[in-house]
């Protein structure tokens, strides 16, 4: 869709007439337009809304808010005004965003988070299990058959007890209620990728964000004291940059945390989408300038070499100015010696018929050099009045 709408826009836009009328409008078909609209979370009329209406009886749904983490914008041409050799006078045409705004206040966003959430409970069981969980259930089960024949420690399966199953069951949990909130939960399930401690980089995107973070296991100091499971957002490369954490406590292991976990992670998601659209705007400011000062240096660099160049064409026609000099002298030199040769010809010891032999061959080298009879000081004369 090349056309980009606000939320608000398509919504007022599909609720104004038909799908098929705004489709065609808009230039895709109305199975795609209906698709945008699921994706945005924009409802569009249902079946017989529109004989309702004639009949006064409309029934319009409201636009629901905005899901955290997604844009508020659908649709739109592809972005080419970032890149590419003329890139400063495609952007210098780049409108520059308004300073964005939205509806609600972020106490507003979590108290709606929170209803989305609902409670997230963490089970004993994986039943049921998320399909990335299965996985590695299923990976642990063909390992279970391999260490029924070898009884080595190598192909004993990681998740029937301890801590690894604890932290695997909520990963099920928190994967769960995401899904079920239409969020996408996202993990490395190879069996071949080790887990040194339990650490896994684990993601679930929301709307637009990508919400990273780990579960990993805390030795306790005191010995004889089970492992704490500790929950950070970010990477673990990335960890300096985070403030956000939770671990197991007295009174309150892990497990009974996940909803204020989910919640926050909505919360972050659409901290990250609002603080996107402010550094995007700022970049777009900045990169305004950036072209404006290369469209500037490119023109002084442009009127450099044209007088570089200039001055170049000026210094070679005066060379060749010089040299038609020097030709024409160097022609009337020959034809003077020719002359002053014929008045002592008799002094030679070559005969009349001989000496004139040479002088018209010395009489047409003159002419070839010279400037006046070969043409060169004509064309000389048009290339002056042409630059006049």
């Amino acid at each position: 869709m090349d056309t980009e709408f606000t939320r608000k826009e398509l919504y007022d836009l599909v609720w104004s007439q038909p799908m098929r009328a705004v489709a065609a409008t808009i230039g895709i078909s109305d199975v795609a337009l209906a698709k945008q609209c699921k994706k945005a979370g924009i409802p569009v009329p249902t079946r017989g809304y529109w004989a309702r209406k004639q009949a006064g009886k409309p029934a319009q749904i409201a636009l629901p808010p905005r899901f955290p983490g997604a844009s508020d914008r659908i649709g739109g041409p592809p972005r080419n005004d970032y890149w590419g050799a003329d890139w400063p006078e495609r952007f210098k045409d780049v409108t520059i965003p308004s300073v964005p705004t939205f509806d609600e206040d972020m106490c507003s966003v979590e108290e709606r988070s929170r209803k989305l959430v609902g409670q997230v409970r963490c089970g004993r069981k994986f039943e049921p299990a998320h399909p990335l969980v299965a996985k590695l259930l299923a990976h642990d089960e063909e390992r279970r058959k391999e260490f029924a024949k070898q009884r080595h420690s190598l192909y004993a399966p990681k998740y029937d007890a301890g801590t690894a199953r604890r932290r695997l069951l909520i990963i099920n949990a928190l994967f769960l209620t995401a899904a079920r909130i239409e969020c996408r939960p996202l993990m490395n399930t190879s069996k071949y990728v080790e887990e040194p401690g339990g650490k896994r980089d684990l993601w679930i995107t929301i709307g637009k964000a990508h919400v990273c973070f780990t579960i990993e296991p805390i030795k306790s100091k005191k010995g004889g004291q089970s492992e704490r499971l500790c929950l950070v957002f970010g990477r673990e490369r990335d960890r300096s940059n985070t403030d956000k954490s939770w671990e197991d406590r007295e009174g309150s292991q892990l497990e009974n945390q996940l909803t204020e976990i989910l919640v926050q992670m909505l919360l972050s998601a659409e901290a990250s989408y609002r603080n996107g659209l402010a550094r995007h705007r700022e970049w777009i400011i900045e990169r305004k300038a950036e072209a404006e000062a290369e469209i500037k240096r490119r023109l002084d660099e442009a009127e450099r070499k044209a007088r570089e160049l200039q001055q170049k064409s000026e210094r070679q026609r005066i060379g060749r100015l010089l040299s038609q000099a020097k030709a024409l002298d160097r022609a009337n030199q020959i034809r003077t010696y020719v002359e002053s040769a014929r008045l002592r010809v008799a002094e030679t010891a070559t005969g009349q018929s001989e000496f004139e032999k040479w002088a018209n061959w010395a009489q047409r080298e003159a002419d070839r050099i010279d400037p006046v009879k070969n043409g060169t000081i004509a064309a000389a004369i048009e290339e002056h009045l042409d630059r006049s």
